[in-house]
């Protein structure tokens, strides 16, 4: 199993980190990202909570992609991306039923993804490791 974590684990969260980094769209385009990629009404009065929403998860993705490259930063990166991305997972699922949800619904199965991945990761490698590449 650790070979698997040998191949996946740079190309993985190189590309889920640029899906996460994508939500930056929210911060630089509010307004289009919120109607188009979002599927719900943008509502001026919360431009800066979105536009600081967009930039957090943003930086998480941007995070990830270096995490893949740095050792070092993996097990801070992968903590913290676990924990928000399984928050995200559960307020789409527990709102699942209302329209607001739906645009973040594929957004909330790359985060499940790398939430099984992350699990399964430090299941196989630990905490204590430096990279199962070494």
């Amino acid at each position: 199993m650790k070979r698997f974590f040998e191949l996946t684990f740079k190309p993985f969260f190189v590309l889920t980190g640029i899906g996460t980094a994508s939500a930056s769209f929210y911060a630089v385009w509010p307004r289009w990202t919120t109607e188009t990629v979002g599927k719900i009404p943008f509502v001026s009065d919360y431009t800066i909570i979105t536009q600081h929403w967009g930039i957090m998860v943003g930086l998480m993705g941007i995070f990830m992609i270096v995490a893949a490259f740095k050792v070092e930063w993996r097990k801070p990166i992968l903590i913290y991306s676990l924990f928000e991305k399984a928050f995200m997972v559960y307020l789409v699922v527990a709102n699942g039923s209302h329209s607001y949800s739906r645009g973040f619904k594929a957004g909330a199965a790359m985060d499940a993804t790398v939430v099984l991945y992350t699990i399964v990761y430090f299941a196989v490698c630990g905490f204590v490791h430096k990279s199962p590449e070494t």
